[in-house]
């Protein structure tokens, strides 16, 4: 680069030259910055989806652990539904839309508002997103070996399993769980609902 002398300014090669370096600097900045960005966004996110489903399902953990009577899942139009019966009343899962939520309703009485219980669900083509297994069931029959599970396996009790996508912001995580009904062995087979919860559900 030539010296200059006090009245001398720069040439506009120069200029030119240090505004590109400059611009290439900036980017680079900014990148890493929307980099960061980005990341912490998506730990935020995946720890927001933890702790709805953690706070969410605690509760159908009980609920379900002494259900009393748990319905075959069913689906009506485009909603899914799952009643079940506790000592306190009748209670229906049903994912609309997106949304998990929960009514609860007393013996001879319609189901009331339902609460949601989690949103932001995506359903999982061919999967129903409510699968109960009764007790006596083989659900790994067809497991390959090696899965951790042997193909004789049979459920002692009742079971109920959910499984679905849930997102939130961009992340999108898959939520898997299996609650065991400890009130509903082998020989509860074909136990109906004394609280007649099995009549909660829409049919249109």
């Amino acid at each position: 680069m030539r010296q200059h002398t006090d009245d001398q300014g720069f040439s506009l090669v120069e200029l030119m030259v240090t505004v590109a370096i400059m611009s290439v600097v900036t980017l680079v900045i900014v990148g890493a910055t929307v980099q960061i960005y980005s990341g912490t966004k998506s730990i935020d996110n995946t720890a927001e989806v933890r702790d709805q489903l953690d706070n969410s399902f605690r509760r159908l953990d009980r609920e379900l652990r002494y259900a009393n009577w748990i319905s075959p899942q069913g689906k009506v139009g485009n909603r899914w539904f799952m009643e079940y019966e506790t000592k306190t009343g009748c209670r229906q899962l049903k994912i609309e839309n997106g949304v998990l939520s929960l009514a609860e309703w007393a013996s001879g009485t319609t189901p009331g508002t339902a609460a949601a219980v989690a949103s932001g669900i995506t359903l999982i083509s061919g999967v129903d997103p409510f699968n109960l297994l009764l007790a006596g069931a083989k659900p790994y029959a067809s497991a390959s070996p090696g899965t951790g599970m042997g193909a004789n396996y049979e459920t002692e009790f009742q079971q109920v399993r959910m499984h679905f996508m849930v997102k939130a912001g961009t992340v999108t995580l898959p939520f898997e769980s299996v609650f065991t009904a400890q009130n509903l062995s082998r020989s509860a087979a074909g136990k109906t609902s004394t609280k007649e919860c099995d009549k909660g559900r829409p049919t249109s």
